[in-house]
């Protein structure tokens, strides 16, 4: 298990952070994961061999976000 930190720009409000939230949730591999609206970052814990870290920032930046992966 692997904790995937993302920065993510454009978020503006409660339902952008239930829009990332889900999107996150949605990816194979994901076994949980937080957003804050106010860190502006969502946390993620997930299977590496499933999914990566790139690839959970291209899952939010195609809803018109920008992320950057932090491995923790």
């Amino acid at each position: 298990m692997k904790t995937t930190v993302l920065t993510i720009d454009g978020m503006h409000c409660d339902g952008c952070v239930q829009i990332v939230q889900h999107l996150l949730e949605q990816q194979a591999g994901v076994k949980g994961c937080s957003v804050s609206l106010d860190l502006k970052q969502a946390r993620i814990a997930h299977d590496a061999d499933q999914v990566s870290a790139e690839t959970l920032a291209k899952a939010v930046a195609a809803a018109g976000y920008t992320a950057s992966p932090t491995e923790c």
